[in-house]
């Protein structure tokens, strides 16, 4: 009888990244992920920081200056932390090299360049760059780890600034709907109000007129954005069929045109009781930041009547014994 025992050949110490990166789904991390590969990986991912350093500098500057933007600091923070609330299904996903992702980062760096000329156009250059990191993720790890990578990967097209055209006209809009929903509500409470497009005229308790404008900052586009952001994590970070993760993100959209509109409401009413300071600085700044708890606590209401929507029950007849011959 033989009785040799059969041993998993080493990883080759000069191998290639592909050779490294290759192994058997059930290696454990320390394996994985020996000081070698963690080097190698290093030093793609400063090649990629070194290629789109530029654009990294441009977005910062967005980030800091404008204000709808604000919110892209906190996108590759939340980006890193989906990738670790999924870090045992990354750890357990069999890595492999995939071809289909060379043409993808390859196509990422092409588009990033036209992106800066002939287009153009900055924004062509940010989603370039996260097809890059799409395709590089892709060509690594494989459809095992892209299973669990695509989503932080493209979550991250949430940070970058929209043109300033398209951003126009989403907004308008928006500045249009929360005027006028605001007016319906302050008639219904017997407070006499006009509106024209996004400019409201309203009567104080104290016959005081005062004329109002619904300004890009109040059109609800940052908190639409902020709050599609949240809808998309946390769609991700629950464990739920694919047709209530699209339900939860598309749900962003009304709460945030919902309570941008309550916001718009409780700035004006401000004025109808004539305390216009209150209105230009305390609730048009710090209602931003209060809203957040009613939009967590609608999704958190969202999820649950979803996760409860359906309840499987037992089948009765497979509990039940068979019978016996009489």
């Amino acid at each position: 009888m033989d009785t040799t025992r059969q041993t998993k050949p080493a990883l080759p110490p000069g191998g290639s990244l592909a050779d490294l990166l290759e192994g058997p789904s059930a290696a454990s991390a320390q394996a994985r992920f020996a000081p070698g590969i963690l080097v190698k990986l290093a030093v793609l991912a400063g090649l990629f920081a070194l290629l789109n350093l530029w654009q990294f500098r441009r977005l910062v500057g967005e980030w800091l200056h404008d204000p709808n933007w604000s919110h892209g600091f906190l996108i590759p923070l939340f980006s890193l932390y989906l990738i670790y609330s999924r870090r045992e299904e990354l750890l357990g996903a069999r890595r492999r090299v995939c071809l289909w992702g060379l043409p993808i980062f390859v196509g990422g760096i092409v588009l990033s360049l036209l992106g800066f000329y002939p287009i153009r156009t900055i924004y062509v250059s940010n989603l370039a760059m996260v097809m890059t990191l799409f395709g590089l993720v892709l060509y690594l790890g494989g459809p095992g780890v892209m299973r669990y990578a695509w989503v932080p990967i493209v979550y991250l097209a949430l940070a970058m600034p929209i043109p300033q055209m398209i951003y126009t006209r989403i907004a308008n809009p928006l500045q249009n709907l929360a005027a006028g929903a605001s007016t319906g509500v302050l008639d219904l409470l017997g407070v006499q109000v006009e509106t024209t497009a996004s400019n409201l005229k309203i009567l104080s308790h104290g016959g005081h007129e005062y004329s109002l404008t619904v300004a890009d900052a109040c059109s609800g586009m940052r908190s639409l954005l902020a709050y599609v952001a949240l809808g998309v994590a946390w769609a991700y970070l629950e464990a739920r069929p694919l047709w209530q993760r699209v339900v939860l993100v598309l749900a962003a959209v009304p709460v945030a045109v919902l309570l941008n509109i309550v916001r718009v409401t409780f700035t004006a009413w401000m004025y109808v009781i004539d305390k216009p300071e209150l209105g230009q600085k305390f609730m048009h700044e710090a209602m931003g930041m209060l809203m957040l708890v009613p939009a967590l606590a609608l999704l958190w209401g969202l999820s649950s009547l979803l996760a409860n929507l359906f309840v499987e029950e037992p089948d009765s007849t497979r509990d039940q014994a068979p019978e016996g011959p009489a």
